[in-house]
């Protein structure tokens, strides 16, 4: 079974109810994981649309310098063992949940 990464972000106190809000990223269309400043790591997956150039992207906010924590945990999610759950949530806004410790927030930009 295939496994995916779940990323939910509403930009108001609701649920998920606009463009870039929400997300789920199969594990194969992962391309790199970098950091993108200080505080942020950026996890680039293939285009969802299938066909363009420019990769999609998932911003993760941390505290300042734990791009390595957020690497390893990610990593890690990627890797565990395959079980009946499709998907791993990495960050959830809409609930409260974070599953890498020191994330704060996530930012969601994709081509379509």
């Amino acid at each position: 079974m295939e496994r995916y990464l779940y990323f939910c972000n509403p930009n108001d106190s609701g649920a998920p109810n606009a463009s870039g809000e929400l997300a789920l990223y199969s594990t194969n269309s992962l391309r790199s994981i970098f950091a993108l400043s200080a505080n942020k790591t950026r996890i680039a997956f293939s285009a969802i649309d299938g066909t363009s150039s420019t990769e999609d992207a998932v911003d993760l906010t941390h505290a300042d310098g734990d791009h390595k924590n957020v690497f390893n945990s990610l990593i890690a999610m990627v890797n565990a063992e395959k079980t009946n759950n499709p998907f791993v949530v990495v960050a959830d806004k809409e609930h409260g949940i974070f599953n890498i410790p020191g994330v704060t927030a996530c930012e969601i930009s994709y081509n379509v």
